[in-house]
C-alpha cells in the first residue's frame, strides 16, 4: 500500500479590489428603479481586512426619486468587515473552532473578528448551505503574544501552523501544511459547499520530503 503522503492545503479567499466599482444600471430601492443616476460624492470607509483599512465608495443620487446610495468595489460590502475575513472566520468555525477559538485565531492572524461577528457571519453562512455539520478538524488554538500573522490549531493531537499571507495586490491565502495526505483530500470534499458559500477557492497539494523535513513549505 502507498505511503500516505503529507499535503499542504491553501484556502485562497475572497478577492478585494478597491479600485474596481462597477457603475449602478438603475435605482436600487424598491418602488423606484430609475435609471438616470450621478455620481453624487466620493467617501471613505474604514474597514477591517487582511491587507487594506479602507476602501474608497461611491455615492449615487437617483434622478428619479432624489434618494442616495452607496456602492461598493469588490470584496467589500456595507458591513465594516471585509468579505474575505468573514469567509476566514467561517471556515474556522466549521473546522471545529469554537467561535472564541476563531475570533483569537483572526487576531492572531491580523484579521480580528470579535465573537459575536463570527457567530453572525457563520449563521448567514449556515443559511444558504442547510444541513451542513461541523467537523471536529482543529481541536484548539495556540497564538502567540504579538501579531504575527502566524498562529497554529491542533488536529490529531499535532500542532499545525497556519500562515496568512498576500500573494499579490488583492489576493490572500491561508496555507496549513503537513495534513495526512488522505484526510486532506477528505477535508476538501467536505469543504466545498462552504467555499463555494463563501467564495473560496481549495488548492490540496502535496510536499516535497524536503518540505516535510524541515517541516513544511515556507508560505
Amino acid at each position: 500500500m502507498e505511503r500516505s503522503f503529507d499535503a499542504r492545503l491553501q484556502l485562497i479567499l475572497p478577492r478585494l479590489k478597491p479600485t474596481q466599482i462597477i457603475p449602478p444600471a438603475e435605482c436600487p430601492y424598491e418602488g423606484c428603479q430609475g435609471r438616470h443616476l450621478c455620481l453624487y460624492q466620493q467617501v471613505t470607509k474604514p474597514l477591517k481586512d487582511t491587507v487594506y483599512r479602507a476602501v474608497e465608495a461611491y455615492r449615487y443620487r437617483c434622478l428619479a426619486c432624489r434618494r442616495t446610495f452607496r456602492v461598493y468595489p469588490e470584496g467589500a460590502t456595507n458591513a465594516h468587515i471585509s468579505s474575505r475575513v468573514k469567509a476566514l472566520a467561517v471556515m474556522l468555525y466549521f473546522l471545529g473552532l469554537s467561535y472564541e477559538a476563531t475570533s483569537l485565531t483572526l487576531e492572531a492572524l491580523g484579521a480580528y473578528m470579535c465573537k459575536s461577528s463570527v457567530y453572525e457571519a457563520v449563521q448567514e453562512t449556515a443559511q444558504r448551505v442547510p444541513g451542513l455539520k461541523r467537523r471536529e478538524v482543529f481541536e484548539g488554538v495556540r497564538t502567540g503574544a504579538a501579531r504575527s500573522d502566524v498562529t497554529s490549531v491542533k488536529c490529531k493531537g499535532q500542532w499545525l501552523s497556519l500562515c496568512l499571507a498576500a500573494t499579490d495586490i488583492d489576493r490572500t491565502i491561508l496555507t496549513m501544511d503537513l495534513l495526512p495526505g488522505e484526510e486532506a483530500q477528505t477535508l476538501r470534499d467536505w469543504m466545498e459547499p462552504v467555499i463555494e458559500a463563501v467564495g473560496m477557492q481549495l488548492l490540496v497539494g502535496r510536499l516535497s520530503p524536503v518540505d516535510v523535513e524541515e517541516g513544511g513549505a515556507k508560505a
